[in-house]
């Protein structure tokens, strides 16, 4: 069989089947935890999709590359747009940078994860990633990611990764919702809306439980209702609100980001539903597209920048060390009141 340009250690694991981490000590000569008959497997294999990786690529991992991967699972092809990547990439970037390390950046579509040619690099000392989709494809992209043998961090995951050299940095999503949840209940909110995109991401998944919590929480009924949006682009956002207001009105719409919530406040407006005398408006994540709300929009902070950073020090850290001191790092909200509600 000739090799295709494409041909992974993926590719290889399956035929050999064994994991992709078996695959990678046996290219590398670790074998003190290999089987004969595993290495005769994957050596079959290897030579059955002549498969040849990158002689001076493995050399370097083999030592250090001074590179960390970044791979973030995004089905929007302008994912470094999203206000909360950039600032996250920026602060793992800058660190990195300081210290000679250099950042490769990959976004892929969830579906094709395992396939992304980050993962099957030798070139890259460490990964950080970003991921989407619902727990259990989540659950197996991290599971893959514990075969190919890198350290990792993972952003705003909620999965137990125990056992595994991985850490997890996130930010307290529910204690935000609920934050905000408790301050829409003192304003005697009966209806809530909340609008969010229609990609799974575990940070909104926390924000909008977070909500439900403090709603639940009160003796009287409050309504909750979920709309997904196509994406969280303007228009779409803007169309998906426009569609709902057109048969209902929430007292209070509550975007899963910031962009959501005022792409939401613009539409109502051009409705005539007067921001906060007619509809509350709240969003997350507090970065400076807030301050081009009018009126000043209510938001849950976010410290992405500063994930990044600490992203960035934990990774180098864990390869002077051999280990992550701390493998769960959670960065704290704060609820911004603003005029919209």
């Amino acid at each position: 069989m000739k090799k295709s340009k494409n041909t992974t250690l993926k590719d290889v694991s399956i035929v050999a089947g064994v994991s992709v981490m078996t695959v990678s000590n046996v290219m590398r000569g670790k074998m003190g935890a290999v089987s004969e008959e595993t290495r005769q497997k994957v050596e079959s294999a290897v030579k059955q999709l002549n498969y040849k990786p990158n002689v001076n690529a493995r050399n370097l991992r083999a030592s250090s590359s001074k590179s960390i991967g970044m791979i973030i699972s995004d089905n929007d092809p302008a994912f470094l747009s999203d206000p909360f990547i950039s600032q996250l990439v920026s602060g793992l970037s800058n660190v990195l940078s300081a210290k000679d390390y250099s950042l490769d950046i990959q976004g892929v579509i969830p579906q094709q994860f395992e396939q992304a040619n980050m993962l099957s690099k030798f070139s890259n000392d460490g990964l950080c990633a970003i991921l989407c989709g619902d727990e259990q494809s989540r659950k197996r992209n991290i599971a893959f990611l514990k075969s190919i043998d890198l350290p990792s961090v993972v952003f705003q995951e909620t999965i137990n990764c125990r056992g595994a050299d991985i850490a997890i940095i996130r930010q307290e999503d529910h204690g935000g919702g609920y934050e905000l949840g408790k301050h829409l209940v003192k304003r005697k909110v009966k209806k809530v809306l909340f609008i969010r995109s229609i990609t799974d991401w575990p940070a909104i998944e926390q924000r909008e439980l977070g909500l439900r919590l403090a709603f639940h929480e009160e003796s009287r009924r409050i309504e909750f209702e979920t709309l997904a949006s196509p994406s969280e682009n303007f228009v779409d956002v803007q169309e998906t609100v426009k569609k709902y207001l057109a048969h209902s009105t929430p007292d209070v719409i509550v975007g899963g980001t910031d962009a959501i919530a005022i792409a939401a406040m613009r539409m109502s407006e051009h409705l005539g539903f007067k921001v906060p005398s007619g509809i509350l408006l709240a969003g997350f994540n507090g970065f400076s597209l807030r301050q081009f709300s009018t009126p000043l929009l209510t938001t849950v902070t976010s410290q992405a920048y500063e994930m990044g950073c600490r992203a960035g020090e934990v990774l180098l850290e864990r390869l002077s060390t051999g280990r992550f001191e701390r493998k769960n790092i959670v960065f704290p909200t704060q609820l911004l009141i603003g005029d919209s509600t």
